[in-house]
């Protein structure tokens, strides 16, 4: 009889443990991606942009991967409204016609938002380079952009490390001043860091926001 009653204790135990794990995977898949849970920082962000249909869902959003520029083309394109206008291309030697960003960066390039990299002595090489990492520089730079955003330098520099000589400065006091970017805890911006996906969402929707206000206001 004790025999069955430690059976009996074993199989509630079972059950409850089996709804207490169904508990916990309704609760961390509550969001859409796997691994961005509602604790994580940029859930709010990243749940916006898939609302908005600016990213595609899937099983995991990579939160702490790096962007290239073809991708973030894409995601600033898409945020910002813009038609897709792929006429009168292509404008860069090294975006084929057939690629899957082709489209989004053409229109990116039509609509003043890229132009490509530039030779030492400042003169455009033809190149965009879609597979490169983006830095943070260029990624307030392509979003700010995007979003037209009025350029206001005040009370600038606002970060020890980009210099008000910098060819980013004006974006990155920019973005600053419309609550865009808020750097690093440290005080630093890192211009020159890779932007993370989960950053770039924040940054995508901040830059949103200040879009839509501006044309409310």
């Amino acid at each position: 009889k004790m025999f069955m009653n430690i059976r009996k204790m074993l199989a509630s135990f079972s059950v409850v443990s089996l709804l207490l794990t169904m508990m916990g995977v309704q609760t961390a898949s509550a969001g859409t991606f796997m691994d961005v849970s509602e604790s994580h920082w940029a859930f709010d962000y990243v749940e916006q942009l898939v609302a908005d249909g600016v990213i595609d869902t899937a099983e995991n959003f990579r939160p702490d991967e790096n962007l290239n520029r073809a991708e973030l083309v894409k995601i600033a394109v898409e945020a910002a409204g813009i038609e897709l206008d792929d006429t009168d291309g292509p404008s860069f030697s090294d975006v084929a016609e057939g690629a899957w960003y082709y489209s989004y960066v053409e229109t990116a390039a039509k609509n003043g938002i890229v132009e490509g990299y530039t030779d030492a002595d400042g003169v455009l090489t033809g190149m965009f380079g879609p597979a490169d990492t983006v830095n943070r520089a260029q990624a307030t730079k392509i979003l700010v952009n995007a979003f037209a955003v009025t350029t206001n330098t005040d009370g600038g520099p606002h970060f020890p490390d980009v210099s008000s000589e910098a060819w980013y400065y004006e974006f990155v006091e920019t973005a600053y001043n419309w609550s865009i970017i808020d750097g690093y805890a440290n005080g630093n911006f890192g211009p020159g860091d890779a932007v993370t996906r989960a950053q770039i969402a924040k940054i995508t929707v901040n830059g949103g926001s200040c879009f839509w206000r501006s044309r409310a206001s």
